[in-house]
């Protein structure tokens, strides 16, 4: 696909098509990387767990969110990545 490239206040910007948008599931922020020339955009991705206590509230499997234990350890701050 060929689309023009825009001035957009003191910048220039790229316009997408709501196909495209829907496609890749882009809601309000992308990545942006530069790799061998090119540009790569990426939807942004919700983090794992997150919203986790708003749906189970909603499923009733929770009462309260102060209920929730959170344990922070050593190898969760450190090790473990996503």
């Amino acid at each position: 696909m060929k689309t023009k490239v825009r001035k957009i206040g003191n910048s220039l910007g790229i316009i997408f098509n709501q196909q495209i948008i829907k496609q890749l599931n882009i809601t309000d922020e992308v990545y942006l990387t530069i790799q061998d020339s090119k540009i790569i955009i990426e939807a942004v991705k919700p983090k794992p767990r997150e919203n986790w206590e708003k749906l189970f509230l909603k499923a009733n499997s929770l009462n309260s969110t102060d209920s929730l234990e959170y344990f922070d350890n050593e190898f969760d701050k450190n090790e473990w990545t996503w």
